[in-house]
């Protein structure tokens, strides 16, 4: 693609683009740097293409084709710069999500238009562009609430979108708050069986919803059913929408290898059984991080690397095993270095007690906020090597692509062999701990159980 650029007067090439796409583009004096300028902004490639000619543009074809036209570009850049007085925060998260990464840049609309742009979401959903305008136009005044959802209706029929999209891109389902549900699961030290604690926290800032307390035993073949009554009380509390709740497991690394996803969940709310992780996006958090002051530290500082670089494409920052890994001192090394923010191992972990036993206790003390990991029964010849299954560009993607695999394997006939049966997806951000309504954190004593 270089050799096409070859002997072209580059600087006006950059100008004639920033004109075009109304984004900036940092100089660069030779045709490969000026090519990796141009792939940093969206829809840069394609415009350059249309003004070189068509043997770029048969080049082109492993890119992805913009999510907007230069035209429809400019135009939202005109109607976000008339919204540069309304708030942001809200219409931000509504877009990405509660798993979504924090705020990028700027403090006004049109300044997180490229950042939206460029993030991704599972091709069944509305992108996150698009959500963004929806509910910035909820925000807006009258005209310019007219303005930007004819915008938006202009944009998905040329792109032909689902006829759905534009119903949940609707202003009050654009607005609508996501409910945390979060699972704290123990071991009954005393018994065979585990400790439940459940509350919800609504991300709209209402008073959470205390659940279960850690007060009950809970044999293991009852999980799935307790898991199920707590989301039918959070779906009639606060989610009318189940496509709006996201379900936080609070776990030790012992318990990492509990299939919290594939509990079949939907009787106690009137649905037929379906695995949790097909029904809502479920995440793992760290119990010890959340009880172990020694441990903050670099789990803050892992975590903001996250909320700066997560939405990011760069491979270092994603670490993977596909077996265990004999030196652990040497895999702390490699884990602490800045990039990393995730890592991924395509074997069960070890269920000691305790973080420096095995490869993903190494990972957890070194504060990595997220993690991926094979539970046993997992077959890579049969299922697909797990680096290859989960294929991101940028760790923000993982929690949509691994919801995705979850569907694809809840509704395919011998779904066991299917990778999303097995994974174990941990998204421990320290920015926001879940915090119970009630007494937090530490587990009854014991003569509070009898």
């Amino acid at each position: 693609m270089a050799a096409n650029l070859r002997g072209r007067d580059l600087p006006s090439l950059r100008t004639a683009l920033e004109n075009e796409l109304g984004l900036p583009l940092e100089p660069a004096s030779e045709p490969e740097a000026f090519l990796e300028r141009c792939a940093d902004v969206p829809g840069a490639l394609h415009a350059l293409a249309d003004l070189v000619d068509a043997g770029f543009r048969e080049q082109l074809r492993a890119v992805p084709p913009p999510l907007l036209l230069p035209g429809e570009r400019r135009r939202l850049q005109e109607l976000t710069a008339r919204a540069a007085h309304l708030p942001v925060a809200g219409p931000y998260r509504a877009a990405v999500g509660a798993l979504g990464p924090d705020r990028a840049g700027g403090g006004t609309a049109r300044d997180l238009l490229p950042h939206l742009e460029g993030l991704l979401r599972p091709p069944e959903q509305p992108p996150p562009l698009l959500a963004f305008v929806a509910a910035l136009a909820a925000e807006a005044g009258a005209g310019l609430r007219a303005e930007l959802r004819g915008w938006l209706e202009e944009h998905l029929a040329r792109t032909d979108a689902p006829a759905d999209w534009l119903a949940a891109l609707t202003p009050g389902a654009a607005r609508g708050a996501r409910t945390i549900l979060v699972l704290r699961i123990e071991r009954d030290w005393v018994g065979d069986g585990y400790l439940v604690s459940a509350w919800s926290q609504p991300d709209d800032g209402s008073p959470g919803l205390a659940l279960a307390a850690a007060e009950t035993v809970v044999a293991e073949a009852d999980l799935p059913a307790e898991a199920d009554r707590c989301l039918a009380t959070v779906l009639a509390s606060h989610a009318s929408d189940a496509h709006e709740v996201v379900v936080e497991c609070v776990l030790p690394k012992a318990l990492g290898n509990l299939p919290v996803d594939q509990w079949p969940v939907g009787p106690a709310f009137g649905a037929e059984p379906l695995p949790l992780g097909a029904r809502h996006s479920v995440v793992l958090r760290s119990w010890e991080r959340a009880a172990e002051p020694a441990l903050r530290a670099n789990w803050i500082r892992k975590s903001r690397r996250l909320r700066a670089h997560g939405h990011l494409s760069d491979p270092k920052a994603v670490f993977f095993l596909d077996r265990p890994e004999p030196d652990l001192a040497a895999l702390g090394a490699q884990l602490g270095e800045e990039p990393r923010i995730c890592f991924m191992q395509e074997f069960p972990p070890g269920e000691e007690p305790g973080l420096a036993a095995d490869e993903l206790g190494v990972a957890l003390g070194l504060g990595l906020p997220v993690a991926v990991w094979c539970r046993p029964g997992f077959d890579p010849q049969a299922a697909g090597r797990l680096d290859e299954i989960l294929d991101v560009s940028s760790v923000a993607e993982l929690p949509g692509l691994v919801l995705r695999r979850r569907r694809e394997a809840a509704r395919a006939p011998g779904g066991e062999a299917r990778a999303g049966t097995h994974l174990a997806l941990l998204w421990d951000e320290a920015g926001r701990r879940p915090d119970a309504p009630a007494p937090r954190w530490q587990a009854p004593g014991a003569e509070d159980r009898r």
